[in-house]
């Protein structure tokens, strides 16, 4: 398991004891992997661009397609709120983050899960310099 694999089940190991509900079905794997994929080389070492979007993902392929774009245009430091096809979507994008941690972290929830809590809770994990991935 690389480093940015054990960070990432960390954050959903925290994100499920804080009661938060996580969506692991193949629509949401699927949306996430892709755009971690696509996206990785993309954000620069030392930057992490983390996302949630409530499920169900309706339209997945034009999802994907949308919030791919946004992710590449953000800039560091902000957070952007969007609906994309009937999805919530908020994505953060944190500079000044060890070199060793993901690029790329995505999040699909129920809508009742509280995504400020979920962006708090990675982004807390994600500058932890007292933690070794």
């Amino acid at each position: 398991m690389t480093n940015a694999e054990t960070v990432e089940r960390e954050i959903i190991a925290q994100v499920r004891t804080a009661k938060l509900r996580l969506r692991f079905d193949k629509v949401a794997l699927r949306l996430v992997g892709g755009l971690k994929a696509a996206l990785a080389s993309v954000v620069p070492e030392g930057q992490t661009v983390v996302f949630t979007i409530t499920a169900p993902i309706r339209l997945p392929g034009k999802t994907a397609i949308a919030l791919e774009a946004m992710m590449r245009s953000e800039r560091p430091d902000t957070e952007r709120r969007e609906i994309i096809h009937d999805n919530q979507v908020r994505i953060r994008r944190s500079r000044e983050v060890p070199k060793h941690m993901p690029r790329v972290l995505g999040f699909v929830h129920n809508a009742e899960s509280d995504a400020g809590a979920i962006l708090a809770l990675a982004e807390a994990r994600l500058r932890d310099p007292n933690r070794d991935a």
